[in-house]
């Protein structure tokens, strides 16, 4: 395992960990310290804040979920899972797709087993797209068409995300524009090019977590705003009625 640009390896006899150049000097202690809570977050592993050299911080620690979950619960084999992250947020930020910035992936050992914590920094004002179309309802447009962007350039680097959905897209507004940003890209993997099956098995599951959790998200894209966004994709009219057909198939199944 190397490091990405930009940051340091730091190794101990039951610690690594990768850290942002500008904070490597710190050393691996301080990514451990207690978490203050979030309001808000997602997620199974208790996703926290903390500061770090003047840095706010949003901390997850890696949690194992489905069959898994009972048996393992935040244990691991190696540090590998955390490094994979941060390599990869790293890649899609160097071609241009907005990704959370990543601060550190820290690993620490606890017998055979490892935990870890993906560190990146705290997005001002962002919140999930569901929450967001809530709060400023008057910027759904918008927001909708900004997630398009970051999508569609994350597809174009060949993102392969076995759960991408709308609460881990986040957006904010500054100076009265609506960003998005994309978090959470735990098991993802770059492998351009992005095959049409590969992607439509990734809006499929947006739609299925849209449909699964509809009574509880604040707020839910309605069918015209994801054919806007299926439009930010790149489809033409034709093509997005033939695809939205088949996400409605897949729902199905």
């Amino acid at each position: 395992m190397t490091s990405p640009d930009s940051f340091v390896e730091t190794r101990t006899s039951r610690e690594v960990g990768w850290v942002r150049e500008d904070l490597a000097e710190l050393g691996l202690d301080p990514f451990w310290a207690e978490l203050a809570p979030m309001a808000g977050a997602k997620g199974r592993g208790g996703v926290g804040r903390l500061q770090v050299g003047g840095v706010e911080l949003v901390v997850r620690p890696y949690r194992r979920g489905g069959a898994m979950a009972r048996l393992l619960g935040d244990r691991y084999a190696s540090p590998a899972r955390a490094l994979a992250e941060l390599e990869v947020l790293c890649a899609l930020r160097q071609q241009g797709v907005a990704a959370v910035a990543p601060v550190a992936a820290v690993a620490r050992r606890h017998g055979a087993v490892w935990r870890l914590r993906l560190c990146t920094e705290l997005l001002q004002g962002g919140r999930p797209l569901p929450q967001f179309m809530a709060d400023f309802p008057g910027a759904r447009r918008a927001s909708v068409e900004r997630v398009a962007g970051v999508v569609r350039g994350a597809f174009d680097a060949g993102l392969r995300h076995p759960d991408l959905h709308v609460d881990n897209i986040l957006c904010s507004q500054a100076s009265g524009e609506v960003q998005a940003t994309l978090v959470d890209l735990d098991r993802s993997r770059l492998a351009p090019p992005l095959s049409d099956r590969s992607r439509d098995e990734m809006l499929a599951r947006m739609q299925r977590y849209i449909r699964k959790h509809r009574a509880s998200l604040p707020a839910a894209p309605t069918r015209a705003e994801t054919m806007r966004f299926l439009r930010g994709l790149g489809f033409d009219r034709r093509a997005r009625q033939r695809l939205w057909r088949r996400l409605s198939a897949s729902r199905r199944r």
